[in-house]
Formats: structure tokens, sequence, C-alpha cells
């Protein structure tokens, strides 16, 4: 068995990041995955990039701009059940591989089209390239940076989250598939990627609560009991801090050396805001505390006090980690130019569908002649009994959320969209993140809730009978917790045989880190994410746009999925197990390393933090800025051409992709003095008009306004309602967009034990054991009854 996808086809024709990370997603898993390539290869057909989303495919040469290379891509298409491209609104119709067409000719395909901005909506056809939505939707303005003005985003989070969402709506597509006999098409955008890494930070609701303070000196958590920030420490290098958990603030400013001057919190600490003493010495006086000792000495001192920190590295260092060596993660692969290199390999671990190590990348063409091997397998047939169709993918999935915190609950709140009945349970004084409002909204709207006492063996007795009932189980308990109140995999599997168990901890189930607290942003730092957003040569940044609570709760979702899937086609359950460390590992996985540890990246920010490269990038105009996204030789004719520097095209040393990589300073150089002598909007206006992709930099986030756009309303991008709690919201919608089952919103996040009599009713008790139980182990504070 080549893991969960073993047998699935998938033709690729897609270009970018976004695709080529979610197809390599499905080749990891099992899945034959073809990449359809223009003969000879494309811009980044030698890149470093390739090395990596590339892995595991086979290359197939056919250019779609002509009837060979069209019928070519027709004939693979008939023997797969997953086609994807990217050519952009109303282009793969021009071509004849437009969804109609192929639907009627394969009812079975799934067909997938991503795009910059979606069908609809006044962006629709703006170029999609991330960096030139980063710049329209002013994400570069919400970026933290080194300097004034719009920063260059390098962690491409918006391709990620873009990724993710495809991969999760192919494989919520396939069980469609699976129950209805025909497949349909899901449409993805850079835009939902980035709406659905949005959802965790931006809403409206009229009580205007925000775990964020968004301006004046205490931009971030302001006076949130809360500290998540990366210190230098003594000996010049860094680590990161998170103060989340029952009693950690105070503790955490006892071991600084502030605990006479900190209050001890009765409960939540992030319920209860920080004084004015208080304030001033998270924010101000805690960065200096730390000079005063090397690296390793406060990491042992606040581990031996329970509180969560951890190393900030570059993402080369993290081969070397303790915790991923004793995971396996990282993978060895033969390669022409470095002989063997490091990657990040298949980062889910499965009890029994265990995936295969991928191949290297293809060279452009390589399965030219083994086209006729391609076929697809009846193990991903549509079942032969004809059930009742289904009209959400996930329609009769029933999902137990046993987790705390943002990570699990939003792989859960995923799943619920896509119609999967989720049940949250939650401790009797409630998830400790209630208190961030939306940060809770987020990761559990549309979910039932059910409080209970799991340290009693009344509360344990109702999980099993919910188990009983359930497909998956979802949790992040440290190792040996689910264990100790009876939630652990030997115990649940006897209950329920037919239980998918999903597993998504900090670090793992075993290991050197093991047993040490995860919280977001930390373990995006430890794998480099702060470096890879600060530019060449600086100091780590704050904070990158996206982190691993988000890609946690992304993979945690194609975790299910996968198992689903094959459980739904071999009838075999398992245990899978998808920690953070892995899902931020994953994030990284575009850069590679030699054997002794020398960085093979991707790509690379530059000092200024204006861009990748000279053709992607920030530049500065004379009242502004404006970002390009600039690929293949007749795109820079076109450039050259709008500059009114034709000379640049004919240039010999800008002839050719491999040409202007070697001569990046002096291209950029000279792009830069044409750029400086053009006002901003003059600048746009030649690029524009003659077909180069451009963007002016908007200097504000487009989040909130955009939750007020009435397009995005109709589209469901966005959902309105009113919560008891929130009063009147606009939060992000749906993100990923099937046409026969779509996903469907259902309501919001609940008020904590809103169903919990209900539940006990559904689980067989008698009203009076309902009555007792509501009493005991259901019985909510006092404070929170009065609520409900």
């Amino acid at each position: 068995m080549a893991g969960p996808l073993d047998g699935l086809v998938v033709i690729d024709a897609s270009w970018g990041m976004p695709a080529a990370i979610s197809t390599m997603m499905l080749a990891d898993y099992g899945a034959r995955v073809i990449k359809v390539e223009r003969p000879g290869g494309g811009p980044d057909a030698g890149s470093n990039v390739r090395r990596s989303t590339d892995r595991g495919k086979w290359s197939v040469e056919a250019d779609p701009h002509t009837e060979v290379g069209r019928a070519a891509i027709r004939g693979l298409i008939a023997n797969a059940d997953v086609f994807v491209e990217s050519f952009g609104v109303g282009k793969a119709d021009a071509l004849g591989l437009g969804y109609d067409d192929l639907h009627a000719a394969y009812p079975e395909l799934v067909y997938v089209s991503v795009t910059g901005y979606g069908s609809v909506g006044p962006h629709a056809t703006r170029p999609g390239y991330e960096a030139l939505l980063n710049a329209r939707l002013g994400q570069m303005a919400e970026q933290t940076g080194h300097r004034e003005g719009p920063i260059f985003m390098g962690h491409p989070t918006v391709s990620y989250g873009t990724a993710f969402i495809t991969t999760i709506g192919i494989l919520t597509a396939l069980r469609a598939r699976k129950i209805n006999g025909t497949g349909q098409k899901l449409d993805t955008s850079l835009l939902d990627g980035m709406l659905a890494i949005a959802s965790m930070n931006w809403w409206w609701n009229e009580k205007d609560i925000s775990y964020l303070a968004r301006s004046g000196n205490q931009k971030g958590f302001g006076n949130k009991r809360l500290i998540t920030d990366p210190f230098q420490c003594a000996d010049g290098k860094w680590l990161i801090v998170h103060t989340g958990g029952p009693g950690a603030y105070k503790r955490s400013m006892d071991i600084l050396g502030f605990g006479d001057r900190t209050q001890t919190i009765d409960g939540p600490e992030m319920a209860v805001p920080l004084n004015e003493v208080e304030l001033d010495i998270a924010r101000n006086q805690v960065p200096e505390t730390f000079k005063q000792r090397n690296r390793d000495e406060w990491l042992d001192l606040l581990h031996a006090a329970d509180i969560a920190a951890l190393p900030l590295n570059h993402p080369e260092d993290i081969f070397e980690d303790d915790q991923v060596t004793f995971a396996g993660v990282p993978i060895e692969l033969p390669d022409d130019e470095h002989g063997t290199i490091k990657q990040i390999g298949p980062v889910i671990r499965f009890e029994k569908s265990k995936p295969a190590t991928p191949a290297p990348a293809p060279k452009v063409g390589e399965h030219n002649s083994r086209t006729a091997e391609i076929a697809r397998s009846d193990v991903w047939a549509p079942l032969s009994d004809k059930p009742a169709p289904v009209t959400r993918p996930l329609q009769g999935v029933k999902i137990l959320d046993f987790s705390s915190y943002f990570a699990t609950g939003f792989g859960a709140r995923l799943l619920s969209d896509l119609g999967a009945d989720v049940t949250k349970i939650e401790p009797l004084i409630g998830d400790q993140m209630r208190p961030l409002g939306d940060l809770f909204e987020g990761a559990n709207r549309g979910k039932r809730n059910i409080a209970l006492d799991l340290r009693t063996p009344e509360g344990q007795e109702i999980a099993h009978r919910l188990v009983a009932g359930a497909d998956v189980v979802m949790h992040n308990y440290r190792p040996g917790k689910a264990e100790k109140i009876a939630l652990g995999y030997e115990t649940l599997k006897a209950i329920n045989p037919d239980l998918i168990y999903a597993y998504l901890p900090g670090f793992g189930s075993a290991g050197p880190k093991s047993s040490l607290k995860s919280f977001a942003p930390m373990v995006s730092g430890m794998v480099g994410l702060n470096f890879e957003g600060s530019g060449k040569g600086n100091p780590p940044i704050r904070r990158v746009i996206g982190n691993e609570d988000l890609y946690n709760g992304f993979l945690g979702a194609v975790t299910v999925l996968l198992a689903l899937n094959h459980r739904l086609n071999t009838g075999e359950t398992q245990s899978v197990e998808s920690p953070q460390l892995h899902s931020s590992l994953f994030v990284v996985s575009e850069h590679s390393a030699t054997l002794d540890g020398k960085a093979i990246p991707a790509h690379e920010l530059d000092a200024d933090q204006t861009g990748w490269s000279p053709l992607y990038r920030l530049y500065r105009t004379a009242d502004g800025w404006i970002a390009i996204a600039v690929f293949g030789d007749a795109a820079f004719a076109r450039l050259a051409g709008a500059l009114g520097t034709p000379d640049l095209a004919t240039d010999t040393r800008f002839a050719t992709n491999v040409d202007r990589s070697v001569n990046a300073d002096v291209l950029a150089e000279a792009l830069s003095a044409a750029f400086a002598g053009l006002d901003t909007e003059t600048a746009f206006k030649l690029l524009d008009n003659n077909d180069v992709p451009a963007e002016i930099p908007l200097d504000y986030p487009i989040m909130p306004e955009l939750l007020w756009e009435e397009w995005a309303l109709d589209s469901n991008r966005v959902v309105e309602h009113h919560h008891p709690e929130y009063g009147w919201c606009r939060e992000v919608g749906m993100v990923m967009h099937l046409s026969d089952t779509p996903g469907t919103f259902k309501g919001g996040a609940p008020v904590l034990g809103e169903h919990s009599q209900q539940i006990l009713t559904e689980l067989g008790y008698t009203p009076d054991e309902v009555s007792s139980l509501m009493a005991s182990v259901c019985a909510l504070p006092a404070a929170a009854a009065k609520e409900e």
C-alpha cells in the first residue's frame, strides 16, 4: 500500500505554487499525479521549488494551446479521477478543456479550477499571483517588517492556504462521488486561501470584541494576559515563548523576576486584563530581561515550569532538530546538482495506510512514453449499492471534537462547513480560548456543544456513548492525558471498531519534545518562518501572517479526509497522527538542504524586504510603491516595452530566465531606476495597459472592509448572523466552492453547554437521568449557567 490515495489518478495542468503544493500532497499520500508541462518545461523547469513541489509526480509534455496538445491532455483525462487547472477565468473553456465539456464526456471526473480571485467579484480578472494579491488586498500593509511601507511577504502563506483548501475540496468531492456516482467542479482561489487564513483574526461584531489590539503603541495582544513573542538572549540566539495555559502567565513572570508585581488569577488568566504596571512589564521590560541569560538557560527554566518556549531557527536548521529526526520526517532524495538532498517528507502518520517515500521530481517529459500505463483504479469507483445521495460532501459524518484552543478545533470547523455533524466536548469551565471571541468563533462555529466533566466516571460514560455513534474522534491532549480520562485509542476502538482516531498533538505522541506545550506561533518560529519573513541577514520579525494553528487545522482536516476516504474504499479504520510540528514543517517544505546542512532555498526575501527576485517584487516609484510579477520571456519583453526600456529585452545579460537570475542585481538596479522616474499611477497604467501583471500596494488591510462587500456575501465568502454573546456578526464564510454538494454555514459558535440536554437525551438517558447529569457532570459554573 502506497498510502491512503493509492490508485487515485490526478492530471495536473496547473502552474504556480498553490496547485503544485496541493497535488504534491496528493502524490505524497499515494496518488499517481501526472504533471502536464509545456514542451521543454516552463519558467520553473530548473528552479529549486520544483525539487519539492513536483516530487513523486510524473511529467508528460503537452501544449494546451495546440490541437495535438489538447488531444493528449484529453487522453490523459479519460483515465483520470481528478483534473486540476489554473489557466484563469474562462480560459479553460476557450481551450476546450472547460468543466462543461469535460463533465459531459467524463461524468465521474472531479474538475478543479484554481484561480486568482474566483470567477465573480471586482477582482476576478486581475492577475493571479500571490504577491499581487498581497499588494491589492493590503496584506503587505498587515505584514510586519523592518522598515516603513509595504512589506513583501517572505513566507508564501496564501499559496499554502490555497493548497490546503484545494486538497480538502478534492478529498470531499471524491467522497461525494463515491456516494452520488458523479464528479463535480471545485472552485478555489488565492482569494479563498487568503480568506481561510484571515478567518482566524478578522471578523466584525457589533460589540467590537477582538483578542487583538490593532492600533496604538500596544499592537498585538494589548492588555491581554498573554505573551507570544520572540526574544533575543544574552548569547545572541533567539527563543519564542507563549504564556498560555492555566497559571502559565504568572509562572513566567515569577521566573523573569516580576512575580511580586503580577496578580495571581483564579481561573482563565486571559479573562483578566493587565493593569498599567503589568502592561508595562509585559510589553517593555520583559524583552530586556531575556537579554540577561543565554537561550538554553531560559529554555531549561521555562520548560521546568511547564511554560511553552522553543528556539527560533532558520528553515534549514530544522533538519537537525531532535524531535524532527526522531519522527523521521526528513527524507533524502537523489539530486543531479547536489548528489543527495534533504527534504521534508510526508508529514502525516498513519497506523495502516502508510505512504511510501516519494521519488525525486521528474525531468520535463520523463514519462512521455509511459502514458499507456495510466489507468483508473476500481478502488475509487462509485459505490455499487447506490446509497441515498448526499447534498453536502460530508453529510452523515459524525465527528467528536475533544480539543482545546484553536488548531484542532479549526480543522473540525472546516469539516463542519462541508456538512459533517461536529460536536465539541468542552470542560465545565469552558475552553481556555473562550475569552478570545474571534478565535473561538473561527474554530467552533457550526458545532454542537456539550459541557462535560471528563474526570468523572459518569462523564467518561457519556463520552463513550458519543464515541459509539461517531465516525471520527479528534483531540490534541498532550501524550498520556487521553488515556488518563479513558479516551485513549485502544479504549475507544474497543467501543467502536469503525472509528477513525485523529490525534493532533503539539510535537507527537513520542519523542524528546513530545511532552512540551505547543502554542502558535512558537512552532512557526522553530521551523523558520520568522526568519523567512525577515529578509536576508536580518533579525527575525515578530510575526508572519499564517501560523501553525491555522496550518495544523488545515492539515488536520486533510488527515481526517484521507482516513475517511481510505475507510470508504477499503473498510479499514485506523489511528492517524498529525502534530503541529509536522504541519509547520510542511509549510517550509518548498525548501531543501544539502546533506551538510547548506540551504537550498526555493526563494529568499531580500534584506530590504522588497521581493524574491528582480521580477517578483516591490519597487519604489516617485511617490510610492508598485508590485510586479513577471515570468517568462514574453512577459519580460512586455515589461521592457512598457517602461520605455526596450534595450533590456535585447540585452544578452537578460536573454533567458537563467540569465536574468544570474544578473539579478544588475536587472534590479535598472528596473529601480526606471520606476523611480514614474509616479505610481503612471507606472501602473503603463504596465496594466501592456498586459504586465502589476498592482499598487494598498496601504491598509482590506479586512474587515471586504466583509461588507455585497459580492462577497452573495458568493457565500462572507456570512452574516446573530450570536447570543457577540450580537450581529460578519465573518469569512465558505472558501471551497463545490458545484453539486456545496458547503453551508450552520450558525455561530455554540454557547458553553448549549446542547448538553439535547445530546444526553439523544444518547438514551431518561429525563430523570438527564436532570441528574445536568446538575453534576454537566453542571456549568453559576455565571456560565446564568448566561446560557
